[in-house]
């Protein structure tokens, strides 16, 4: 068989293993997210989104016992979107259990955050999954970020991590355009999961950045965070409109169809943003959008478009283990 056409089997069918365990609910990468169990608005406790299923990592791990990740071409990485998801999970397992297990665990990882962050205060994201064509950066690891690192510091008033913290939160203060993770245009302030020329913004991604954000500002409460934070939600108030087609919700402002997961994770997501903010979009997007999920015609149109989509366009590089 020509060496191609085998290459090109093999990428498939490993794609359609990816998929089948991530619709099946078998992905590591892809656990359903409620809102988080412990969650209090206006108070540094449990994550807005149960994370606790990212603790039970059955992969490779370094000499500390931080996951590596292997991608589809070989390589191994450590993806600094899994460790601070990681992180999370633990921190709310602690809170519930009060446990040491887990709180060692989640300083272990803010502890390779802290080590691991770069001169810009960002961690490769997209340049170590993609290659060097890609951006380095990303909104939703540099806010993911600041989640773990506010809690590690509330819980153990360590120095490090406030000065970690506060050089993931400046980045957020530099343009995409100068490679930053932030579009500041007329009509508001976009936070880019992955930033793109032209922009192309990931609702999960975006609203998992303004969690970020409010978690620091309960810490170090200053008006730089604040405004960051209230202008960007408002923003995505305002903007929330585009990513609902009819029928389901889009992934991201180019209008490519949500998986069931991603679908799922908005209405999370809206659950959380509708307990911190007074703008009622959030709840009315939140309750449309479980109206989509429980109608079989409409998670039938979706699954389709997705499907066609993904044979379209599909994802050279993924993580398998």
């Amino acid at each position: 068989m020509n060496p191609d056409i085998t290459e090109n089997l093999l990428f498939r069918s490993r794609q359609m293993w990816y998929w089948w365990k991530m619709l099946t609910g078998r992905s590591y990468y892809h656990k359903i997210q409620k809102m988080g169990k412990l969650f209090v608005p206006n108070e540094l406790k449990g994550y807005f989104n149960d994370l606790t299923g990212k603790i039970h990592w059955t992969g490779e791990v370094d000499r500390d016992g931080v996951p590596v990740s292997t991608l589809s071409d070989g390589r191994k990485i450590q993806f600094p979107i899994l460790l601070t998801q990681k992180a999370l999970g633990h921190y709310d397992q602690w809170l519930a259990e009060k446990d040491d297990k887990n709180r060692l665990q989640f300083l272990t990882l803010c502890r390779w955050l802290s080590e691991h962050q770069d001169e810009s205060g960002g961690w490769n994201t997209w340049q170590a999954l993609f290659g060097p064509k890609y951006p380095k950066y990303s909104a939703m690891t540099q806010g993911q970020a600041l989640s773990v690192l506010s809690r590690a510091l509330k819980l153990t008033n360590d120095s490090r991590f406030q000065q970690t913290a506060e050089k993931a939160f400046n980045l957020f203060l530099i343009d995409v355009k100068e490679g930053g993770v932030t579009y500041f245009e007329e009509n508001g302030i976009f936070l880019e999961e992955l930033p793109s020329q032209p922009r192309n913004t990931v609702l999960n991604g975006w609203i998992f950045a303004l969690f970020g954000l409010y978690d620091y500002n309960l810490i170090v409460n200053e008006s730089k965070v604040r405004d960051m934070f209230e202008q960007s939600i408002d923003t995505l108030a305002q903007h929330l409109a585009d990513y609902d087609c009819g029928y389901w919700s889009y992934y991201n402002s180019k209008k490519s169809i949500s998986s069931p997961f991603y679908h799922s994770l908005h209405i999370s997501q809206l659950e959380a943003l509708n307990l911190i903010s007074q703008n009622p979009i959030f709840k009315q997007y939140n309750q449309q959008w479980n109206i989509y999920q429980h109608k079989f015609i409409n998670k039938t149109r979706a699954f389709i478009v997705k499907t066609i989509q993904k044979l379209k366009e599909p994802a050279r590089i993924t993580i398998t283990k």
